[in-house]
Formats: structure tokens, sequence, C-alpha cells
């Protein structure tokens, strides 16, 4: 595993109130299943950002965000969730902001509009 991959933002099992880094201490068989499955994550959130803009496409031909809102709020959830085991906490926050945002009941859409960005930017630079 390059350690460019290990100190991208990802903050693996790490012991806040001793400062210790569980991960390193798993067996090196552990350690390298967990960078595969890390790895098959981040190549879901490719195939999300291409969703999120498709998406997007949709919202803007149909003249409305309503009508798309509930595959982003799905696509969100599942990034937020899955973001948090990964240990992309950035990202985790970014998706759990849109999906906050697109479940009041009447948010603005310039604030949706920004939310929306910086989860794309969160999973643009992923690849």
């Amino acid at each position: 595993m390059s350690a460019d991959f290990k100190n991208r933002e990802y903050q693996p099992m790490v012991s806040h109130s001793q400062g210790i880094n569980k991960f390193d201490q798993l067996p090196d068989e552990a350690q390298n299943r967990i960078a595969q499955l890390r790895l098959l994550f981040v190549a879901r959130c490719q195939e999300n950002l291409v969703q999120i803009k498709q998406v997007l496409d949709q919202r803007a031909e149909a003249n409305g965000p309503s009508t798309r809102d509930s595959e982003l709020i799905k696509l969100a959830h599942s990034l937020a969730g899955a973001s948090a085991i990964f240990g992309y906490q950035e990202l985790g926050r970014a998706a759990s902001m849109v999906e906050s945002t697109l479940r009041e009941d009447s948010y603005i859409e310039a604030e949706s509009a920004l939310v929306i960005d910086v989860l794309i930017d969160q999973l643009t630079a992923l690849g």
C-alpha cells in the first residue's frame, strides 16, 4: 500500500484519546483486505460522481430541483455512511450536508447548489 494512499484525508481506526493507529496493529492480511475494500469504495465514489452529475443535468432539464431530489438524497446517504466506514471524514460530512439540506421542506436552491458542489469537489479529489 503506497504512503500517499494511506495519508489521503483518511483516518483509519484511530483512538483519539490515546493517539494510537489501530489499523497499523492489524495483521498484514487484514490491512491488505481493507486496502482492497477502500479501492473498491473509491471506484464506487467515481461511479457516484457520474450519477450525481447525471441527476443534476436531469434536474436542470426538468426546470426544477425537486423532481430528482430523492435520487440525490439516496446517493448522499449512501456516501455518508460508507465514507465513515472507510475513514473519509470530509467526504462523509459533505454527503451528510447534501442529504440534510435536500431533506429540508423548503430549502434554498442556492444553498443546495453550494453543498452539492462541495460533495462533487470531495468526490473529484478521490479520483
